[in-house]
């Protein structure tokens, strides 16, 4: 909760809310005995959480018949703009490591989503950012976020694309370099070829200590939203990953 939070303030304009929900799976109603304790003790950990610059804290629980569908039939009946999922990266066993709960959410979200994977051993730091991009709309809404941390921070942000010269790296990596430095944002534009994931994964490696990426975009999703690169980068980083899904087309 306290990565949550820490992250959310970043973003957050002063007077803003942010809500964390409980969703109990339960076709009854109402709920049993230990899905309320469940719940009360989950908004017991929040309850110490503080926000910053006046914005206030709610605490909200849902029944519903599965979790994706609660946290959609939320936002959908509250006045919300981003959903916010934050899951430790040694969950790595894992096969997918959001899994199909939060993938669904990500498909079906009618507004922006992030997925925060961070870890525990590692404090939240935004000194250097690495931004791989491959030019589409997820990729450069990360891209924004993480322009936004670095102006807060001074910190540096390094914009990778993989692939060649053929694929006219200039037309995507210009506009974003421009942005950055209209933004006094300290900036590096990587060219780098070969294999995606195993590229992108040796400059993560690096020393960074964030890396933002895209949520994938195609016109068939995979069995997962982030099966494919997303989920494999986040999976194998070894630094924390934003991953983000936007509504709005980027200019």
């Amino acid at each position: 909760m306290k990565y949550i939070m820490e992250f959310v303030n970043h973003f957050l304009h002063a007077g803003g809310k942010i809500t964390f929900l409980h969703v109990t799976v339960s076709s009854v109603i109402p709920i049993s005995p230990g899905e309320w304790r469940r719940a009360l003790s989950a908004i017991s950990t929040t309850h110490m959480l503080k926000a910053e610059g006046g914005m206030e804290v709610f605490y909200a629980v849902k029944n519903s018949s599965t979790i994706a569908t609660g946290i959609i039939e939320a936002v959908s009946a509250g006045d919300y703009d981003l959903i916010l999922f934050a899951n430790s990266t040694y969950r790595k066993h894992l096969n997918h490591l959001f899994g199909n709960k939060i993938d669904e959410v990500i498909r079906s979200s009618p507004v922006e989503t992030a997925v925060l994977s961070y870890r525990d051993d590692m404090p939240l730091r935004y000194d250097r950012i690495l931004v791989p991009t491959s030019g589409y709309k997820h990729a450069l809404r990360a891209a924004k976020m993480a322009e936004t941390l670095s102006m807060k921070h001074g910190g540096e942000v390094t914009v990778l694309y993989v692939g060649t010269d053929d694929d006219d790296p200039k037309a995507i990596l210009d506009p974003i370099a421009s942005d950055l430095k209209i933004s006094g944002v300290r900036d590096r534009m990587v060219l780098r070829s070969g294999p995606i994931v195993e590229t992108i994964l040796n400059e993560a490696a690096k020393g960074y200590d964030l890396m933002a990426i895209g949520a994938t975009e195609r016109q068939q999703y995979y069995n997962f939203i982030a099966g494919s690169t997303a989920d494999r980068l986040i999976k194998k980083s070894p630094c924390p990953v934003l991953m983000v899904k936007t509504i709005n087309t980027i200019h």
